[in-house]
């Protein structure tokens, strides 16, 4: 009886992409040393707002900085794929984030689940502003400056109002906003979708 493999019914490698992975972040931090490691200690700040503005900084630092200027299509010959170079960055990312999100727990001496909701809180930040520098970027604007923009407008937006669902003036927006949050869940769900469009337009785009 032939072994069950969920890798080979998915058509993934999970050991090439794994070295495929490690190569691509390796590029990354040779090319890109300076301005991972200023924005990496931005994040490090125990400062929702801060971690926000840092977040913005590195993602228009990394695929989004490559697609800009045109170098993304050297990564294509190495060989990476779009899906690959997407998710790639998207992990790293969410790395960085993880471990510099968790400096919080000793900070503020936060009991495990109060860091992971730290964790999870800022990892949906990233999910959202990662999507929109990306879907931009894609759609040949500028990723960073829209990034900017939609981001202080979602936090404008978010804080309108009240959250009190019993109050005449709830804003119901606020529940899934990427930088208010007053939902985890909905406001998850609604980061993944802005990253899902981006994963979509980026991966099916032709160049």
């Amino acid at each position: 009886m032939k072994r069950f493999e969920f890798s080979r019914i998915l058509n993934f490698n999970i050991e090439e992409s794994l070295t495929k992975m490690d190569i691509y972040i390796g590029k990354e931090l040779k090319e890109k040393t300076g301005q991972i490691l200023f924005f990496t200690l931005i994040l490090f700040i125990p400062s929702f707002t801060i971690r926000v503005i840092g977040i913005i900084l590195l993602c228009s630092a990394m695929l989004v900085n490559d697609i800009k200027n045109k170098n993304v299509e050297l990564l294509y010959f190495l060989p990476f794929s779009k899906r690959e170079l997407f998710l790639y960055n998207l992990m790293f990312l969410v790395l960085i984030i993880s471990i510099t999100s968790a400096a919080d727990k000793i900070y503020y001496n936060l009991t495990i689940l109060e860091g992971l909701l730290v964790i999870l809180k800022t990892i949906i930040a990233l999910l959202a502003i990662y999507g929109i520098s990306m879907l931009f970027t894609t759609l040949g604007h500028d990723g960073f400056i829209w990034s900017i923009v939609i981001t202080i407008s979602d936090a404008l937006l978010g804080d309108l109002g009240s959250t009190n669902l019993n109050a005449a003036d709830f804003n119901p927006y606020s529940l899934i906003s990427f930088t208010k949050q007053e939902n985890i869940v909905l406001a998850f769900l609604y980061a993944a979708l802005i990253c899902f469009f981006a994963y979509f337009a980026y991966v099916k785009k032709r160049w």
